[in-house]
């Protein structure tokens, strides 16, 4: 049953001078499962807010249509932040049916089977302002799934989470899908996991729909080859022409059944050439808010010159941590940093409050009393948002945001780059773009240390990685050595190669052409 229709519909923000969206034709069916792929800023948070009713009587802005009409859909952000409305966890999951009129009883009700369904109910008393992102952005969906609506849009939700978590709320939205019936629109830059859930896939650019098929159609297209929009493990049986793949379990029958030479295509892997010298380093350094350990007894080392990765789960202290490496917080112990720190925070928000994006990094400059305003040019076509140099920040999409953010922290030429989840919101093409500016700092002798949950990321373009649990470093190792011991923390090829060759963790594992 069709449970929406568009027609001609053409969509402007205030002050836009061209169409953010122009959908010629599109329906939706009850139960689907849709993915919604694109480039940052090519429509996809706008697609999705036009079934919330948010375009156009939240963002205003001018609309037409021809036919637009369904069923409507509730909404979960990309940014958890601007969802949460409560200061405790159960009030925020049960202010919206307090909106809807619901009886207490059935309130409370819904309330404790979603904190469970969720496997928060730990938070249940906990203030919504001390949660981890992750925490939050379990929050932010449970707060909709409360409204008991069976079509969801859902807003990269598993931008914020550690592999594990990321994992349970995609199943937990599979389930949502496959037995409960329930219509998913899923926007979404990480096709690893989301990929093999999908009926459909839709592709947008400039805010219009130029795929809208099948998953097999979808991977033979130029839009998934030209533009990296592949899972890690269609991208390397591409290489063979195979497109039926969606998932670890069907590639490795793929890799029995065919004979595809594994040894003929491999690497050699290039010895990485550290610097001796310690840039950051800590020693049995301690961390306590209001009286209770976040960070206790904790050693690290990091090289200069060197890409190092910490991962771990939501709440484990990573941002703390690279906070008080940054000297934003300050703790118990020995600690000893050398050269200059500019340091990325979770949330690009807290960066953008001039009227232009030349204007943020010009800041920055002034701020440190650089006189040579030509490297904001160049820090800008280097991260591919020149053609904004002139936009408001605010009027960006999350992933332009992201690489405003961390255009503002590069411009100054730091020695130490800290950056907390530096690769959400962005696309794979952009994250390669990111991926290439590490490579390059990392010749200039540069340090990056990068807080992510985006285990292919850290796979391809950083050299060391670190595991946090129990408030200190519970594992460090060169990569290839750290994905060999991992469990949760792996990668699709890693997964897909583990009975058949344990030292491949991506496609830079392979010469393939």
């Amino acid at each position: 049953m069709k449970i929406f229709d568009i027609k001609n519909l053409k969509y402007s923000y205030p002050n836009s001078k061209e169409f953010d969206l122009n959908i010629d034709e599109f329906s939706l069916y009850e139960g689907e499962f849709i993915l919604v792929l694109g480039k940052s800023g090519s429509g996809k948070s706008s697609f999705g807010r036009i079934f919330s009713n948010l375009i156009p009587k939240f963002y205003g802005g001018s609309i037409e249509f021809s036919k637009l009409e369904g069923k409507k859909a509730s909404m979960v952000f990309q940014d958890p932040e601007k969802q949460l409305v409560m200061n405790r966890v159960e009030r925020d999951l049960a202010f919206g049916m307090e909106n809807l009129n619901v009886k207490r009883d059935k309130m409370i009700r819904s309330v404790i089977e979603t904190l469970s369904y969720l496997n928060i109910s730990n938070l249940k008393e906990r203030k919504t302002t001390n949660l981890s992102g992750g925490q939050k952005q379990k929050v932010a969906i449970g707060s909709v799934l409360t409204m008991k609506n069976d079509f969801l849009v859902l807003d990269e939700i598993t931008s914020q989470l550690d592999p594990k978590s990321a994992d349970e709320i995609l199943n937990i939205v599979k389930n949502l899908n496959e037995n409960l019936g329930y219509t998913i629109i899923l926007i979404e830059q990480r096709l690893d996991r989301v990929f093999p859930f999908a009926d459909r896939i839709i592709y947008m650019d400039e805010g219009e729909i130029k795929f809208n098929g099948c998953k097999k159609e979808f991977l033979r297209s130029s839009y998934a080859i030209e533009n990296s929009f592949m899972p890690p493990i269609n991208e390397f049986f591409s290489k063979f022409n195979i497109f039926d793949v969606f998932d670890i379990k069907s590639g490795r029958r793929i890799l029995k059944e065919k004979t595809i030479d594994i040894k003929k295509y491999l690497a050699k892997k290039s010895n990485i050439d550290l610097n001796e010298e310690n840039i950051v380093e800590l020693k049995n350094y301690s961390f306590k808010y209001k009286n209770e350990y976040i960070l206790k007894d904790l050693d690290l080392e990091v090289k200069r010159g060197e890409a190092f990765g910490l991962l771990g789960e939501n709440g484990s202290g990573k941002s703390t941590l690279i906070k008080n490496i940054a000297n934003l917080l300050k703790g118990e112990g020995f600690k000893d940093i050398k050269g200059e720190i500019a340091y990325l925070s979770q949330n690009p928000n807290d960066y953008l409050f001039n009227d232009s994006v030349y204007l943020e990094l010009l800041f920055t400059l002034k701020n440190k009393n650089i006189k040579d305003e030509s490297i904001i040019e160049k820090t800008l076509k280097d991260l591919d948002i020149y053609e904004l140099k002139d936009k408001n920040p605010r009027d960006l999409s999350g992933g332009q945001k992201q690489r405003v953010a961390i255009a503002c922290i590069l411009v100054s030429n730091p020695d130490i780059i800290l950056m907390d989840e530096p690769t959400r919101g962005l696309d794979n093409l952009l994250k390669e773009n990111l991926g290439n500016i590490i490579d390059r700092l990392k010749k200039e002798n540069k340090t990056i240390i990068v807080v992510t949950h985006d285990v292919e990321f850290a796979s391809r373009y950083l050299d060391t990685l670190a595991l946090m649990g129990n408030k200190k470093i519970i594992d460090k190792k060169e990569k290839h050595l750290f994905f060999d011991e991992s469990l949760h923390y792996s990668t699709d090829l890693k997964k897909l190669f583990r009975n058949f060759n344990r030292s491949i963790i991506n496609i830079k594992d392979f010469n393939i052409n």
